[in-house]
């Protein structure tokens, strides 16, 4: 997404009327940004006029790549005047410029949709015609999409723009050109190559480009891409080669994440120092800027980094930073802040009208006041008696499911099994205190694993106790095919009858070459192929156990070779919805795995729940997530 959104923007406005007599010319470059940097204690940042927003509005721009919450602290003064006076085009502007620095700059891709289409709405009913109004909330909805997690959505958005963009870049006259950007927002879904393959052609068009208007961030947009790529060599080299630009152009959150390459790169090399003192550097202006993803991702990796020194203080220290940076971006107030958010014009006469309505109340108020506050008095004190009870109820019932909960962590496996071949890892994540997923192990003498995941019915104590069920039943039966292992704990579930619970559960038996599966009302089973690059989803299912007596369950047979990756997992992961209900989905997820393969199997987990919780945009999973990765070495 361009940074034009915070500067060539302003360009429209010298031939734009505001339904003023007065015409204001917004050409803003880094010249007039920092000749204003000195003028806001000057400015009475409660404006009266418009002149005196439009000043504002010129002098807080100095602060958008040098510290958000200032940013953000000026635009809601901007905001608060153009909400109440005639001054539209800038009121659009305001809501596209809160909606970049809340993505660019504070990660709250949340608000940053509600922004952008508060403003795509007041175009429409001011009747707008602006061709950057309109290029700028297109480039913030790819931005804050990204951000939420619509990958496949803005795939399509970023290949449909991707025949022109050169054209769009030769003739644009800015510093920030366009296929730069384009290159950003497909690095912001993952798409590495393609990004690489963008950035090349920008600083294919940076070094043709006069001194003046070389472009310091195309450089950083590959190295980080390498890195990703752990290509951390190719990282340094572009990263070093553009480092000057962007000290040349001067934008502080660009050098600061010029750094943070550098840091991630010297990690990837092993070279801990270098490492540590670049991180640092990033991590200190990623504060100074309140750049909140900068501060997140440097102390990940300045925590990672004093792991491995095993410093273990220091990195306790940043892993704390971290994981308190992650709970405000998923708190769930931060998901409700968009659809609490009612300052528009409409609310705002509603409550004018409820103000003057209370006031014409208040004498008739008064004279109840002591009637009202008697009677009071003898609910309060009922309401104070039912709300011991309560707690004293609430209490043990929590006392119940931390048991519960006690239980069930303790029926999962300690450890994964250990064997030479096999590179196995394991996560579950429940949505309630007391899930209903389970996944086990269970090594044989000859060196067989059965691998097994599950799923029972709904949530709380009483799935809790169809696992318990489940995994008392599975001790009970010898190693045998997987299909006559759920043909007999079908058995035993049944004879039990817990009424319309039910239990899904798929068993994979993994010899030394070959797997051999069988389900029952599982998702589908994931094995990548190392030798095709493919991924094939395994649908093999019978009906949950519980169900029909007598139910058969097919077994299905793969090769099991060097590189192939079996993945099993419960249905939490693909069908997490998003803010907009949309679900993460099955073939987003295979295309996940086949991109991340070739990594570690606790790796491969870290990023596909790296990636459903970008989904979630901070709302927490409503249904469990389990996970169970085994990769042949």
């Amino acid at each position: 997404m361009k940074k034009t959104i915070l500067f060539i923007a302003f360009s429209v406005f010298a031939n734009f009327s505001f339904a003023q007599e007065k015409i204001y010319n917004f050409n803003i470059d880094q010249i007039t940004i920092d000749s204003f940097k000195d003028s806001l204690r000057f400015l009475n940042t409660n404006p009266k006029t418009n002149d005196e927003a439009y000043l504002l509005l010129k002098a807080s721009t100095y602060y958008f790549f040098k510290n958000a919450d200032s940013t953000i602290y000026y635009h809601k003064i901007i905001e608060n005047y153009t909400s109440t006076h005639d001054f539209k085009l800038m009121q659009v502007y305001i809501h596209l410029y809160l909606s970049q620095v809340y993505a660019m700059m504070k990660s709250n891709y949340s608000l940053a949709t509600y922004y952008v289409n508060l403003a795509k709405k007041e175009r429409d009913e001011y009747n707008i015609k602006d061709p950057v109004v309109e290029e700028d909330i297109e480039g913030l909805l790819i931005l804050s999409y990204s951000g939420l997690g619509s990958y496949s959505k803005v795939k399509k958005e970023l290949d449909k723009k991707s025949a022109t963009i050169m054209q769009e870049t030769y003739a644009s006259k800015v510093l920030w050109n366009p296929v730069a950007m384009h290159a950003v927002n497909y690095k912001g879904i993952g798409e590495y190559d393609s990004a690489i393959k963008y950035g090349l052609m920008a600083v294919d068009y940076n070094r043709k480009a006069p001194k003046e208007k070389k472009y310091g961030y195309t450089y950083y947009i590959i190295a980080d891409a390498y890195n990703h790529k752990k290509e951390y060599q190719k990282a340094i080299d572009y990263i070093k080669e553009g480092f000057p630009y962007l000290l040349q152009n001067n934008f502080a959150k660009d050098i600061s994440q010029g750094y943070g390459v550098y840091g991630a790169a010297y990690y990837g090399l092993k070279k801990y120092d270098s490492a540590i003192h670049y991180a640092n550097i990033a991590y200190q202006m990623s504060t100074r800027l309140s750049y909140t993803s900068g501060i997140l991702k440097q102390s990940e990796l300045l925590s990672q980094i004093y792991e491995d020194k095993k410093i273990t203080d220091s990195a306790y220290k940043y892993l704390k930073i971290s994981s308190e940076i992650k709970d405000v971006l998923s708190d769930k107030s931060k998901v409700n802040e968009v659809e609490n958010i009612n300052l528009n014009e409409e609310l705002r006469e509603k409550q004018k009208l409820a103000e003057e309505s209370r006031r014409k109340k208040l004498i008739v108020g008064f004279s109840l006041f002591f009637i009202i506050g008697f009677t009071s008095l003898i609910f309060y004190n009922r309401y104070k008696q039912k709300e011991r009870a309560r707690k004293q109820e609430e209490e043990r019932k929590n006392n119940e499911l931390k048991a519960a909960r006690d239980l069930q962590i303790s029926m999962l496996p300690k450890n994964v099994p250990q064997r030479a071949d096999l590179d196995m890892a394991a996560y579950i994540r429940s949505s309630t205190e007391v899930g209903g997923d389970y996944y086990d192990f269970f090594p044989q003498e000859n060196g067989t694993i059965y691998s097994v995941c599950g799923d029972a019915t709904g949530h709380g104590v009483t799935s809790g106790m169809m696992v318990s069920v489940t995994k008392a039943g599975l001790n009970g039966i010898d190693a045998i095919a997987p299909g006559a292992i759920l043909q007999k704990l079908n058995k035993v579930v049944k004879k039990i009858d817990l009424g319309t619970l039910r239990m899904s559960l798929n068993i994979v038996e993994i010899t030394q070459d070959t797997i051999n599966m069988s389900s029952a009302a599982m998702p589908p089973i994931y094995l990548f192929k190392a030798k095709e690059g493919k991924v094939e989803e395994i649908m093999n299912n019978g009906l949950p156990l519980g169900g029909l007596k007598k139910e058969a369950f097919e077994e299905e047979s793969r090769s099991f070779e060097p590189g192939d990756v079996l993945i099993q997992l419960s249905d939490g992961l693909p069908e997490a919805p998003n803010a907009l209900g949309e679900m993460y989905d099955y073939e987003q997820l295979r295309l996940l795995i086949q991109k991340t393969a070739h990594l570690s199997s606790q790796e491969i987990i870290h990023t596909l729940m790296e990636s459903v919780d970008t989904w979630l945009a901070g709302k927490h999973n409503p249904d469990d997530i389990t996970l169970v990765v085994t990769k042949k070495k």
